[in-house]
């Protein structure tokens, strides 16, 4: 069970973004989802951080759930994150505690070198980033990037039941329950001609023409002023995408935690265990 959120609508970068708030008192904590996801992956762990203390806010990034879409011409960049971020976090009062999944922590990382004064505490849930990659391969990324926005373009929005929503995310991510995983396809999907769309811009769905460089990365990295937390999932499958993530904690002075029996959403797999670490962690930094 969880409880309902209020929710917002605020101009950030130009763009109208969602952001759900669970009422509580205390620090105030913005949770970012990953990559096609959405603000209620964290119905679940919200309710906990209010029990503890916090005041917990959860965005949709530009592109997904109820945020709105760029417009004609335009893409998603992490730059464009990164900016958005910054109107957000200023609409939040300034300085906020950063927890985020994914394509978000690594967006948020981002961001934390950016503007090292607004993050008092970063928690980064199993990711920092992708691995590195050859930047002699960026022309085939463009090749790609530029099919990839034909394909799009040319291409019907499909419809799909619920449950065909609900059984596409256990397929992805067998370690949803199936009660989970209908959860995440309710919020994650809208009513459109007689069935559901998802609600994330198939722009998304789109090779990224820019590479991912750790040695540009890396400066972001070294001006992060906050203390981190890098909660994993034991059985993530993305461990093997990230063979040099000791080193990345390391610059990060990171904390390192790895929820046993979870994969790569430990927040929805084990919402209870994962905020318990994020309070404690919390915690310890502002005392």
């Amino acid at each position: 069970m969880t409880d309902e959120p209020r929710h917002h609508f605020i101009e950030a970068n130009r763009l109208r973004h969602h952001v759900a708030e669970w009422e509580g008192t205390g620090p105030v904590v913005l949770l970012c989802h990953g990559f096609l996801e959405h603000a209620r992956v964290w119905d679940f762990v919200a309710p906990r951080l209010v029990a503890g203390g916090f005041h917990p806010y959860a965005l949709d990034w530009r592109g997904h759930g109820d945020s709105e879409w760029i417009g004609r011409g335009g893409y998603y960049h992490f730059a464009d994150y990164v900016a958005d971020l910054a109107g957000i976090v200023r609409w939040l009062g300034g300085r906020v505690v950063l927890v985020a999944h994914s394509m978000g922590a690594a967006a948020a990382l981002l961001y934390a070198g950016t503007e090292p004064d607004r993050v008092s505490s970063l928690v980064l849930v199993d990711a920092t980033g992708p691995p590195d990659q050859d930047p002699t391969g960026a022309p085939a990324r463009f090749r790609s990037w530029l099919d990839d926005l034909i394909r799009v373009g040319e291409r019907a929005r499909p419809t799909l039941t619920l449950d065909e929503a609900a059984a596409r995310l256990h397929e992805r991510f067998p370690a949803f329950g199936p009660a989970i995983a209908r959860h995440v396809a309710l919020h994650g999907t809208r009513p459109s001609d007689g069935g559901r769309a998802w609600k994330f811009d198939p722009r998304h769905q789109t090779t990224s023409p820019q590479p991912y460089y750790v040695r540009q990365a890396r400066a972001f990295w070294e001006a992060v002023a906050a203390r981190v937390l890098y909660v994993g999932g034991a059985d993530s499958t993305l461990r093997v995408l990230q063979a040099d993530l000791d080193e990345r904690l390391a610059i990060l002075g990171a904390e390192r935690i790895d929820i046993p029996r979870c994969g790569h959403h430990p927040h929805l797999e084990a919402p209870d265990v994962f905020a318990d670490h994020v309070i404690d962690f919390v915690r310890r930094q502002d005392g």
